[in-house]
């Protein structure tokens, strides 16, 4: 391989970033990630927690069961910014779900909306182009939003989209996103406790 193609190869992941806003955002959502540090809740008490991803068939609707199942005093919903409402999860994300204890066989997508965001007290997105997302349309609702990987103690901090890939790679994003759970749950179940 020439020289010239080796550094055109090393340089692809770079140039995508540069041509993409949403991966430049992904990108500088990460790097702000590494380094700072797992950022604080929103105040008050947080009583409703709303999961989002793009379309609500592989990430949220498994991120949204984890956390009922962890934070029962918490109301828990999901949605995608682009989800087509009524679409069954992802059969992959159904399958490697019920691996980790999770039904997903239920689940019907649903696309955010204003009246969703006016009812979380904490909105969960995957990466930072959801941060930005809500900032986009929806910019008063901006303070509440978390994203899910920031509570993850090592990189990466985003939570890749699985969709059309194959199921070892649902296995590595649901196995991320219940560590993230695992850390995300500690921190609302303490503050469900505190005072009002």
């Amino acid at each position: 391989m020439s020289a010239t193609a080796v550094i055109r190869r090393k340089l692809r992941p770079l140039v995508q970033i540069l041509r993409s806003s949403d991966e430049r955002r992904d990108a500088f959502w990460e790097l702000r990630r590494r380094v700072g540090s797992e950022p604080s809740l929103p105040e008050p008490r947080i009583r409703n927690v709303l999961v989002v991803c793009l379309g609500n068939i592989c990430r949220s609707p498994f991120a949204e069961r984890l956390l009922a199942t962890e934070c029962p005093r918490l109301l828990v919903h999901s949605g995608g910014f682009e989800a087509r409402d009524g679409a069954p999860a992802e059969s992959d994300a159904i399958r490697v779900a019920a691996e980790f204890g999770v039904d997903l066989s239920d689940h019907a997508a649903h696309r955010i909306t204003i009246a969703d965001l006016e009812w979380a007290d904490l909105v969960v997105g995957m990466t930072g182009r959801h941060h930005y997302t809500v900032r986009d349309r929806w910019a008063a609702h901006t303070p509440k939003v978390r994203l899910l990987g920031d509570f993850l103690e090592a990189p990466p901090h985003a939570i890749a989209d699985p969709w059309g890939c194959p199921e070892a790679e649902f296995r590595n994003v649901y196995s991320q996103i219940r560590l993230a759970i695992e850390r995300l749950s500690a921190r609302l179940t303490a503050n469900s406790m505190s005072p009002p």
